[in-house]
């Protein structure tokens, strides 16, 4: 079954979310999902729509849109809230759990709460003075009647395969478990981020890898999926990446400029492919697991070093930038160190062959083809470890690059 779907009758800005819920969904068409990210009321500039309501007003604009969004919805359907837990805390008895002035629950027919899942997300901010960095947001997942849920459609890899009853589930053709209610390794969309809103850019975007793991989860092809606080209309790009009807309304006019193209939707063509058991995981970002390879730190340095002939000399240095990093960061920073077991790294610098090793130098700057192998050794740790050698390398190949590129892994 292919559907025509337009940017005309499924995008809205500038429209009050609640009002376009009520009026503006196509005719017969009920979301079996709402997911959002409702602004968060802290200042955030969205451009003519003020971020920085009195809390009472704040709580009555999203009761007022979330109580249209259940009225709007299928029967049978889910509604995925993502926020800061502390806000989503302030607004549970007046927007997540609603009560009435005497504190008992409504008598009017509203989403039931499903469960609290917590994103946690890579950040390299440094913390306050007072309290730790903040690398998480909640997603409260409600529901209204009974929606069909599929938390196996997509799974994680097992983290013990050599288990044996984990042997048995994988030679019956299983993948891996299902995702546990923290959900970790999606990045926050930061300004490097391929799916981010750069012309213009746009505050608080939610990841699309993100959005379309609930997508997966909750919905079949053709479905639709409705975020009543559009922003960039991610979520509708994404619906309709994953053959799903994607519908957006934001109250901010200027975002129309994210409404996507309209396109043709083949429902037919995207069922079959939907019905496989996917992994929501990057394996190139999925960490090495040494335990798992049989590997202890020392061979598995050992094994690095043993095959920098099969690199360019650039990428020889970046790597052995990195084991000396790590070594020196575990030797002198972990708290748990006298159980890590100690690495002899001018040991496993040995296993550089003695050419390569003054091919590396030669290119760090230094001439050194007449000392021993361990003075070789010493002098590449010195100049790769001191962060102050950054004139050191050929004007071709400056150590600040070394250092950016190293760096750059872990941002």
């Amino acid at each position: 079954m292919a559907v025509q779907w337009s940017s005309e009758k499924y995008c809205h800005s500038g429209i009050d979310s609640a009002l376009g819920l009520k009026k503006l969904i196509p005719k017969g068409e009920k979301p079996k999902l709402i997911l959002t990210d409702p602004p968060y009321n802290l200042g955030f500039d969205y451009g003519s729509v003020n971020d920085s309501l009195d809390i009472k007003d704040y709580h009555k604009m999203l009761l007022k849109v979330f109580d249209s969004a259940y009225e709007a919805a299928d029967e049978d359907s889910h509604f995925f809230i993502i926020n800061y837990p502390e806000i989503i805390s302030r607004m549970w008895d007046d927007v997540i759990e609603p009560k009435t002035l005497t504190g008992k629950p409504r008598k009017k027919e509203y989403w039931k709460f499903h469960q609290w899942i917590t994103w946690c997300y890579p950040n390299n901010w440094p913390p306050q003075k007072n309290r730790f960095t903040r690398a998480s947001r909640a997603i409260i997942w409600m529901t209204k009647g009974k929606p069909k849920i599929e938390l196996k459609k997509i799974v994680q890899p097992y983290k013990n395969p050599w288990d044996k009853r984990v042997k048995e589930l994988m030679q019956e053709g299983k993948r891996g478990p299902a995702f546990y209610d923290w959900w970790d390794r999606i990045d926050i969309c930061k300004n490097v981020s391929e799916d981010k809103s750069k012309e213009p850019p746009y505050s608080n975007q939610m990841p699309e890898l993100l959005l379309k793991r609930i997508i997966h989860i909750t919905t079949s092809p053709g479905d639709l999926v409705a975020d009543p606080f559009a922003g960039t209309f991610s979520t509708v790009k994404s619906a309709l990446e994953l053959g799903r009807l994607g519908w957006g309304c934001d109250l901010n006019e200027e975002t129309k400029i994210y409404h996507p193209k309209s396109q043709q939707m083949d429902y037919d063509s995207v069922a079959p492919s939907d019905l496989v058991q996917k992994f929501d995981i990057d394996w190139m970002k999925e960490p090495f697991d040494i335990s798992r390879a049989g590997l202890s730190p020392d061979k598995f340095y050992k094994s690095l070093v043993a095959n920098l002939s099969i690199y360019p000399v650039k990428q020889r240095i970046l790597l052995l930038s990195e084991i000396i990093r790590l070594h020196n960061y575990s030797d002198e920073w972990n708290t748990n160190s006298i159980t890590i077991e100690k690495i002899d790294i001018i040991d496993i610098l040995r296993q550089i062959p003695h050419l390569q090793l003054d091919e590396i130098l030669l290119q760090l700057g230094h001439e050194a083809s007449e000392i021993s192998n361990d003075m070789k050794i010493n002098l590449l740790i010195d100049t790769i470890s001191n962060a102050t050698a950054k004139s050191s390398l050929d004007s071709n190949f400056d150590s600040q690059t070394v250092l950016d590129s190293v760096e750059g892994l872990y941002l």
